[in-house]
C-alpha cells in the first residue's frame, strides 16, 4: 500500500534526469478565522482555509492555494485562543486526566458551548509521553511537554516556547475511536499510486522524446499523460484531520527527497546526492515510507505507568523494479536512498523544527500507540471509567473535512545520467499495535500524578 518510485532507461536520453511528483506544501494549518465547524456539532471551533498549504476542493483534489493573512486575520485568530487559563503558560511535564475531560465535553455538549481552546488544543500539552492508570481515582491519566500556545505567522497553533505544533482533541478523539481498526489489514496508512494506465502513457510518451527536444513543454505532456494518482488511506477516517497531516507529510517528504523544494543544509535531496556522483539508476529506483519507529515502550513493575521511548518516526526505502505492464517488484535498497533515509531519521528532530508538519505526523503516532495501550491494556475498565464522549458518542461529532482523494502529477528534471527517473515515491504506515506490545518492565518508573488543582489539567508536582 506504499507508494512507489519508478525508474525507466532509455539510451537515447543521455543526461537527463526526469521527475514527476506531486506538488504539495501541507494542510494543516488553521489559517483562517474560527468558526463553527459544521461536521462538530458546534463544539469545535476550528480552521477550514489553508494558509501556505494546500486545499482539497468538494471533489477530493488537493490544490495550493496561497493565502496571506492580514494584520486584522491575525488579530481575530488570537482572540481565538482570548480566555485560556493564564496557568497553561507554565511549562511543565502535563497531566490530562481523561475522566475529567469527559465531563468537561459532556458539560461543553449540555451548556451548548463550542469547546474552549485549552480543550480543542489539549491544555498545550507538546506530545503523550506517558499513559497512567489511576485506579484510586477511576481515572486514566495522559502526559507530556506542556506549554502555553499562540498562532505562528501562517495561522499554526504552536507552543509559545517551543514553537512545535500542540497536540488536538480531534486528533485523539480519532485515535481513540479507531483504535480498532488500526489493527486490521494495513493498520493506519497512506500511499499514493499512478494509475496502471498513466504508467503506460508515461511509457509510450517518453519514447518520442531525446536530451536536445525535451523541454518544459515536455513535461506538461508528461503531466497529462500521466493524470491524477490516487491517494489511498487505511485505519483512520478519510475526512479526519488526522488523514490531513498523514497526506501532508508524506508529500513534504517527497519534495524533500526528490528537491522539489529547497531542503535544508543537514539533509540535502536525493537527487543532490546521486547528481555528485553521477549515479546511474538503472531499471530500478527507490521509495521511500515513514513508519512508526519506537523502542519498547517502558512499563511499571505493578502495571500502572507506561512512557514511550524513542524518536516515534523513521524514513525508511527500497529498491523496485518496474515493469512494462506497470507492476512492481521490491528489491534490496539504493545506497543513495537507504543514506537520505538514514539521514532524514538522524535528522528527523531538526527537520521537525523548520518543517512542523513532521512534528504532527510524530504526535499521530504518539497518539495511536497511547490508543493502543488503553484498549489493549484494558485501562479503561480497569480503572472503572466510562467515557462515551471520547470513545464513541455520535453526538459529540468529530469535525469533517473534505477527504483528499487525488492529486496532479507535476513533473521536473535535471541533468544527470543516462537514466530516466520517474517518481510517486512515498507512504505512511502507523502499526500501533505492534509499538503497545512491545514492552519492557523498568522498576524505577513513577510519576507523581497527584492535583492540587480543580482542573482537568495540571501540570506534575
Amino acid at each position: 500500500m506504499l507508494a512507489e518510485i519508478k525508474t525507466l532507461n532509455f539510451k537515447s536520453l543521455r543526461y537527463l534526469q526526469f521527475v514527476l511528483a506531486i506538488a504539495i506544501v501541507t494542510c494543516v494549518s488553521d489559517g483562517q478565522l474560527f468558526a463553527q465547524f459544521g461536521g462538530g456539532n458546534g463544539l469545535f471551533l476550528t480552521g477550514g482555509r489553508p494558509v501556505g498549504g494546500v486545499q482539497v476542493d468538494p471533489n477530493g483534489v488537493l490544490q495550493n492555494e496561497t493565502v496571506n493573512l492580514t494584520d486584522d486575520i491575525k488579530q481575530q485568530l488570537k482572540r481565538g485562543l482570548a480566555n485560556v487559563d493564564a496557568d497553561i503558560s507554565k511549562p511543565g511535564t502535563r497531566m490530562i486526566s481523561l475522566k475529567a475531560l469527559e465531563k468537561k465535553m459532556v458539560e461543553c455538549k449540555n451548556s451548548g458551548q463550542p469547546f474552549p481552546a485549552e480543550v480543542r488544543y489539549f491544555a498545550g500539552l507538546q506530545r503523550v509521553e506517558y499513559v497512567i492508570l489511576d485506579k484510586e481515582n477511576n481515572d486514566v491519566i495522559l502526559a507530556g511537554p506542556g506549554e502555553g500556545f499562540e498562532t505562528d505567522e501562517k495561522g499554526n497553533v504552536v507552543g509559545k516556547k517551543s514553537g512545535s505544533p500542540v497536540v488536538r482533541l480531534e486528533d485523539f478523539l480519532v485515535a481513540m475511536r479507531h483504535v480498532n481498526n488500526a489493527r486490521q489489514g494495513y493498520g493506519i496508512s497512506v500511499s499514493i499510486d499512478p494509475t496502471e494506465q498513466g504508467v503506460r502513457n508515461v511509457q509510450r510518451l517518453m519514447q518520442n522524446y531525446s536530451v536536445r527536444s525535451f523541454n518544459k513543454n515536455s513535461a506538461r505532456e508528461l503531466e497529462e499523460a500521466c493524470g491524477p494518482q490516487k491517494i489511498t488511506l487505511t485505519g483512520v477516517p478519510t475526512d479526519s484531520r488526522f488523514s490531513r497531516v498523514l497526506v501532508a507529510a508524506d508529500y513534504k517528504m517527497k519534495r524533500l527527497a526528490m528537491g522539489l523544494e529547497e531542503s535544508p543544509e543537514f539533509l540535502p535531496s536525493l537527487l543532490a546526492m546521486a547528481q555528485a556522483k553521477n549515479a546511474r539508476f538503472n531499471k530500478m529506483t527507490p521509495r521511500f515510507w515513514m513508519e512508526a519507529d519506537y523502542e519498547p515502550v517502558a512499563v511499571s513493575e505493578d502495571k500502572t505507568v507506561w512512557k514511550l521511548n524513542g524518536q516515534g518516526v523513521c524514513a525508511k526505502t527500497e529498491e523496485e523494479f518496474m515493469a512494462a505492464d506497470g507492476s512492481r517488484k521490491a528489491t534490496k535498497p539504493n545506497k543513495f536512498a537507504k543514506k537520505w533515509a538514514d539521514e532524514m531519521t538522524e535528522n528527523y528532530e531538526k527537520l521537525s523544527a523548520t518543517e512542523p508538519v513532521f512534528r504532527e505526523l510524530r504526535n499521530m503516532m504518539d497518539l495511536s500507540v497511547v490508543a493502543a495501550i488503553i484498549e489493549g491494556e484494558g485501562l479503561m475498565k480497569s480503572a472503572g471509567l466510562s467515557a462515551p464522549a471520547i470513545k464513541g458518542n455520535d453526538t459529540i461529532a468529530i469535525p469533517k473535512w473534505n477527504v483528499p482523494k487525488t492529486v496532479p502529477t507535476q513533473c521536473s528534471f535535471a541533468r544527470m545520467s543516462r537514466s530516466l527517473m520517474v517518481t510517486t515515491s512515498g507512504g505512511v504506515t502507523i502499526n500501533s499495535w505492534a509499538v503497545a506490545k512491545n514492552t519492557k518492565v523498568d522498576s524505577k518508573l513513577t510519576l507523581d500524578t497527584a492535583n492540587s488543582t480543580d482542573r482537568w489539567w495540571w501540570n506534575a508536582n
